[in-house]
């Protein structure tokens, strides 16, 4: 006994010594960005729990179909933006009073899609309804990331918590105010664009000029090109899937890809955090982001899966979701190391390459997933969505590989400099 009290400070130092090496290779701000996207989907993974318990697993179905609008709006309701802050050349104060223009056009911008999806996918008026509020989620994660670039390039990442703060509050409300679906859909938006208001202001903004914006979007919306096919595409496969499945089978599968997108979310923290490192020196940054990618997909995985097995058994009280979604998690790893390519072919502006790999991932995905869904229901659709990852990322590996030197230099003398 003594001699173990003894060598508790050697090992008490080793373990944090080995703490503040990861937190050193991590990053303060990749850090903090993680942080406030584990928040953030920690209330994603509250607003299925809430769903299931409340409105049963048929609405999950629901919530699984509004995140179609969801993930494709968060992407392009960027305007690829934060691609073009770390390049831009231009004062802080003036790229804010860009990302805020940005933040107020997407929400009129993706309002006509999210109708069109609950009147296209609901099976009646009031679903419908529910679809347009949640897909709402949509300009909401859109300038959230837009926020989370403009804090990393001026070091107040810690301002990050803000939105997922909002996004916490609007579901506690609606848990216990909301007297049906419709009307919990509709006050957790409320909350969450009370909350990006919020966080804005706390920038400092130059005057908002739509005639630069205008002209920053057409250049980033360049660098989303490849990045609205593959995410488009995969979002049509969900709602194809929809059709095929029962409402049930798609929860299912839903809530499976909700636990992939928590593991996922320390890659998404890393990769824009080191953007702009990486647009500066593609070549020596990528084999150690690679390294470490694939390490951290393993660790999320691993530690994922982990909560994901109680979960099923004791919260949503589904055993095919703790089989599932440890198997699906399985791609963890893989996908990182899809994103560091994906990375890599934006940094050094191959963006041709990164729109024909897409293109040909697009067309994989399209015939794998939902013939997986037909023949074999969530259990098909997950087995075949492992395999697009593994095919997709052989693909975008070797078109990266194939790569040269930079073929387009940075805007800014220094990528990622703040003036």
């Amino acid at each position: 006994m003594n001699g173990a009290l003894a060598l508790w400070p050697r090992v008490a130092g080793l373990l944090r010594a080995r703490f503040a090496r990861l937190a050193r290779r991590f990053g303060r701000e990749a850090g903090l960005v993680m942080v406030a996207r584990a928040l953030q989907n920690a209330n994603g993974l509250l607003l299925s729990v809430l769903v299931v318990r409340l409105y049963g697993l048929p609405a999950a179905g629901t919530l699984t179909v509004a995140a179609v609008a969801v993930v494709v709006v968060a992407l392009v309701g960027t305007f690829g933006l934060p691609y073009v802050f770390a390049r831009m050349d231009a004062p802080m104060r003036a790229r804010n009073a860009l990302g805020a223009c940005a933040a107020l056009v997407v929400v009129p911008a993706s309002l006509p899609l999210v109708v069109a999806l609950g009147l296209a996918a609901g099976r009646n008026g009031e679903e419908a309804a529910i679809i347009a509020l949640l897909a709402l989620g949509g300009p909401f994660f859109a300038q959230g990331n837009l926020l989370n670039a403009l804090q990393v390039l001026q070091g107040k990442a810690g301002d990050a918590v803000i939105t997922p703060a909002a996004n916490a509050l609007g579901l506690l409300a609606a848990a216990f105010f909301a007297p049906g679906y419709l009307a919990f859909a509709a006050i957790l938006a409320a909350f969450r664009f009370a909350g990006v208001a919020v966080a804005f202001l706390r920038l400092d903004r130059g005057t908002l000029d739509f005639r630069s914006f205008l002209q920053e979007a057409r250049e980033g919306c360049r660098f989303l090109v490849g990045d609205s096919i593959n995410l488009g595409v995969d979002q049509a496969t969900v709602l194809i899937a929809s059709y095929l499945m029962s409402r049930g089978d798609l929860g299912l599968f839903g809530l499976c890809r909700q636990m992939l997108t928590v593991a996922e979310t320390p890659g998404w923290s890393q990769m824009q955090a080191k953007y702009p490192a990486v647009v500066a020196d593609p070549d020596g940054a990528l084999p150690e982001l690679r390294r470490l990618m694939i390490r951290l997909g393993a660790g999320c995985a691993a530690a994922v899966a982990l909560i994901a097995v109680p979960l099923g058994f004791l919260v949503f009280h589904l055993p095919r979701f703790a089989l599932l979604a440890p198997l699906l998690l399985a791609s963890t790893p893989v996908r990182y190391l899809l994103s560091t390519y994906d990375l890599h072919l934006r940094a050094i502006g191959a963006l041709g390459r990164v729109n024909r790999v897409s293109a040909i991932r697009a067309v994989l995905a399209l015939a794998l997933i939902p013939a997986g869904a037909f023949y074999a229901g969530a259990l098909g659709a997950i087995l075949a969505t492992i395999l697009h990852v593994c095919l997709s990322t052989l693909l975008t590996a070797r078109a990266s590989e194939a790569c040269g030197p930079r073929e387009a230099p940075p805007r800014a003398a220094q990528a990622g400099a703040v003036p």
